[in-house]
């Protein structure tokens, strides 16, 4: 079979919304179907964000009306996602086995976007000298995981930076109840949300990618999706989505406390300082080695809304 490109992904990227539906509908009937070959059971990961929202609609109206949904409370939801999840049928709520809280106060914020935070705890805390000095100065050929130059500051800051959040209050939970429970998931995710989601499309051939080991299976069938034939669906079908989509300034949800993307404006937090300031307050006053994630996002330059002066 040949090849996908990046000129393959742009062109389904740019197909009607009823070819997406189709060609989403089949790469989910192919996962279940895949599913019950290797007895496992499939669901749909369910943040009760608007990706997700859509996947499981699809899949309940096209292929399985009692396809379930498993969501994970990582206690750093906004609350009203929290709501909209157990309004939502036939959804599962599992937990992670550490606070927000905990995570940060033992491997450090994060900070900047998860591929550097990445590079920043391999080098604050790798006993290989060799991975410190790639993530560093790289080897003179790759340049993927290298800690950028504006970042280096953070080498010596008396806090720790982290991408570990996604793996403790996530990505293990969800792994744990997969091994319990012989299920398989589906993800929301789409190519366009990052030039790493493309390529990860493109190596992986497309939405699906079977193994002979269930654990190596990957399925996302919105991959080809935008943000645009999000709203679409949910406006032909009138399915029901999370309020806080109708608060000015969300176009994501996501985990209230992440400092990944805030040296970008810094949005997420004047959107929670607005609605939930005790929630707001909270976030601000987790620590690593003392440190608040308050004193880290200053030392990023971002301007928090209960510090910017008021205007006369």
């Amino acid at each position: 079979m040949k090849p996908l490109t990046l000129s393959d992904l742009h062109t389904r990227q740019a197909w009607p919304l009823n070819q997406k539906i189709d060609h989403t509908v089949g790469a989910i009937e192919a996962f279940v179907n895949y599913c019950k070959e290797h007895g496992r059971a499939p669901y749909a990961s369910f943040s009760g964000g608007l990706n997700s929202t859509v996947l499981l609609d699809l899949a309940r109206r096209y292929v399985d009306p009692n396809m379930p949904g498993v969501f994970c409370s990582t206690g750093n939801e906004y609350p009203e996602i929290v709501r909209f999840v157990r309004h939502t049928k036939n959804v599962t709520i599992i937990r992670p086995t550490m606070t927000p809280r905990e995570v940060m106060a033992r491997y450090g914020f994060p900070l900047v976007s998860k591929e550097q935070a990445h590079a920043m705890r391999d080098i604050q805390t790798s006993k290989s000298e060799k991975l410190r000095n790639y993530r560093l100065y790289g080897d003179g050929i790759r340049t993927c995981g290298i800690l950028a130059r504006r970042w280096r500051y953070l080498i010596t800051e008396p806090y720790m930076t982290s991408e570990k959040c996604y793996e403790l209050l996530k990505k293990r939970p969800f792994a744990k109840y997969n091994r319990s429970t012989q299920s398989l998931p589906m993800v929301g995710t789409m190519a366009g949300e990052s030039k790493r989601r493309e390529m990860t499309y493109i190596n992986r051939g497309g939405c699906n990618i079977f193994s002979d080991d269930p654990t190596k299976t990957h399925s996302a069938p919105l991959s080809i999706w935008t943000n645009t034939d999000c709203w679409d669906y949910i406006h032909r079908f009138d399915v029901p989505y999370c309020s806080i989509y109708d608060v000015p300034g969300i176009d994501r949800t996501g985990c209230v406390f992440c400092g990944f993307g805030a040296h970008l404006g810094g949005g997420r937090f004047r959107v929670l300082y607005s609605l939930h300031p005790k929630l707001y307050q909270m976030a601000m006053n987790y620590t690593s080695n003392g440190y608040t994630l308050r004193y880290a996002l200053r030392r990023m330059g971002v301007q928090l809304p209960d510090e910017q002066p008021e205007l006369f």
